[in-house]
């Protein structure tokens, strides 16, 4: 077994960890990167279409933050937490500048060239060369440079407490196949979010939710995890890759939807200005289009045949999507695509203050793994803007707080290190793939886009079932992550069970409109191993 410590402990390798061990390593505090992929690789990230939104001196100079800010909060039908809504749009702005000065490219001739994301009212969403995959090595490169340390392909299995502190870590690494002990003074998840939870998704491979299993089973607090935010155009056809589809500029040209008629979805529900739908209402609208007659999940396709393609050399950001889709084989111009909405990002996550810190002392949260500042629903950019804000933020709070308390003690590692290792000596019953792509076909049917009491009642019981039975693998991190994922899984169903409206991303067919009554916040916590279910007012 190797022992490590460090001053911080940063648990994730994508953007928001990246951006908080900068952070912590330009405070002067020691910085431990862990990742269970590569660091800025394979993460939800990489995945990213690499957009930012923020008011910046190269956008429209009638813009602001507060213009900004009301934009977030009506995207998120107003259940953001304020505050950090607020600290997240104020940052993105500041930070801007200081993404340049790191050697991020935007795209544009001669300055950054900014673009309309539907959610906002004014353009101020950019978008990076090289888009997610491209920003993360050059912040790899930064941290590097800084002296931060770095451990790949290792897993998370556990945070250590010693009483209500957070005081370190237990991993195990792939690498060396042996378990790792972590004393970190303060410990940042950024773990990106768990969109292989469902079915379909372009999240990469262990997307599976660890992060907010990891933290829920120390104390920490969930917040908001109903709200998952399904994006409506994801290539769905057999033959041709899963691939994110930029819907807005392509229906702004004279795309259209059509149902498994011809008829366009968008005529028959009065929609003049498709391309300004935002995704919360868009992927509803194309989920109630594919609801299942006699267990036939009817189609959708992306229709853009009548396109001009001088519109298209006409818009730089329309040219270079609709280049990178038929670069990967998909004929988007010669005929209709079938598409389908997919998971794609979870507004849910840890309550966390401004700087990230949790309600456990020495754990702090930064990007997806934070609960709050998208409310129920997020526009575009904004993801990017939450992880480099709170990523900055939460780095240099767990710095400042790191060097204001003792080493932990031996003893609290103890139980932790027992755990892991009853786990490992389990050899499962059920093969792992099997258990996996049954709760992914349990949260896409039950706990997706269109829910019911019903649904959700019996997903809850489908996921304890599942739960008995201990996942078998070759692989240690299958058996490691299934578990963690039913936790995961278990808090979003039960949020949504507990949200008896329907609001931004979360919509409940029993329940279909949003109530004033509901204009609040769902927290889970675990208190004497139950999970507590309170309210916090908006």
């Amino acid at each position: 077994m190797t022992k490590i410590r460090t001053d911080v402990l940063v648990v994730g390798g994508g953007l928001a960890g990246l951006c908080a061990a900068i952070s912590s390593s330009s405070d002067q505090s020691e910085t431990l990167i862990v990742t269970k992929t590569l660091v800025g690789d394979a993460t939800t990230t990489s995945m990213a279409a690499g957009v930012i939104s923020a008011v910046t001196a190269y956008g429209d100079s009638e813009d602001s933050v507060e213009k900004h800010l009301n934009d977030t909060l009506a995207g998120g039908a107003n259940v953001n937490d304020k505050m950090l809504a607020r600290a997240m749009v104020y940052d993105a702005s500041k930070y801007f500048e200081r993404l340049l000065e790191l050697g991020i490219e935007f795209e544009g001739e001669t300055m950054p060239r900014v673009n309309f994301i539907p959610g906002h009212s004014k353009p101020r969403s950019y978008v990076i060369k090289g888009k997610g995959i491209g920003l993360q090595h050059i912040l790899r490169n930064a941290v590097m440079a800084l002296g931060t340390k770095v451990m790949e392909r290792t897993l998370i299995t556990s945070l250590v407490k010693d009483g209500q502190r957070v005081v370190g870590a237990i991993g195990y690494s792939l690498e060396h196949n042996e378990i790792v002990e972590i004393k970190a003074k303060s410990t940042i998840l950024a773990t990106g979010g768990p969109g292989e939870l469902y079915s379909r998704t372009l999240m990469p491979t262990g997307s599976t939710g660890y992060g907010p299993s990891l933290g829920f089973r120390a104390g920490a607090e969930l917040v908001d995890m109903e709200f998952v935010q399904f994006y409506p155009t994801m290539v769905y056809e057999e033959a041709l890759p899963r691939l994110f589809i930029d819907y807005s500029p392509l229906l702004r040209q004279g795309g259209d939807i059509l149902d498994e008629d011809g008829v366009s979805v968008f005529k028959k529900e009065n929609i003049d200005e498709p391309y300004k739908l935002k995704r919360d209402a868009f992927s509803l609208l194309l989920a109630k289009e594919t609801i299942k007659e006699n267990g036939h999940e009817k189609r959708i396709f992306l229709d853009c045949t009548r396109i001009k393609k001088g519109e298209i050399a006409s818009n730089p950001m329309l040219s270079s999507h609709v280049e990178d889709l038929q670069s990967k084989r998909v004929p988007i111009l010669e005929r209709k695509i079938g598409i389908s909405p997919y998971a794609h990002f979870f507004m849910g996550g840890f309550r966390a203050d401004a700087n990230g810190a949790t309600t456990l002392l020495g754990l702090y949260v930064a990007g997806e793994s934070m609960g709050g500042p998208h409310g129920a629903n997020r526009i575009g950019g904004n993801a990017f803007a939450a992880a480099v804000s709170f990523g900055f933020r939460s780095g240099l709070a767990a710095s400042l707080y790191s060097s204001t308390v003792e080493d932990p003690t031996e003893d609290a590692f103890d139980g932790p290190l027992c755990t892991v290792k009853n786990v490992l000596g389990d050899s499962g019953q059920i093969e792992a793939s099997s258990i996996r792509r049954h709760i992914q076909d349990i949260m896409w049917e039950k706990v997706g886009l269109i829910r019911t009491r019903k649904g959700l009642e019996d997903a809850i019981i489908k996921l304890n079932s599942i739960r008995e039975k201990a996942p078998s693998s070759k692989n240690p991190l299958d058996r490691l992550l299934i578990p963690m994922m039913i936790d995961t899984a278990e808090a979003v169903t039960l949020s949504a069970m507990v949200r008896e409206e329907s609001r931004g991303a979360h919509y409940r067919l029993d329940f279909p409109i949003a109530l004033p009554e509901w204009q609040k916040r769902v927290v889970l916590k675990m208190k004497e191993n139950e999970c507590i279910v309170e309210f916090v007012p908006v």
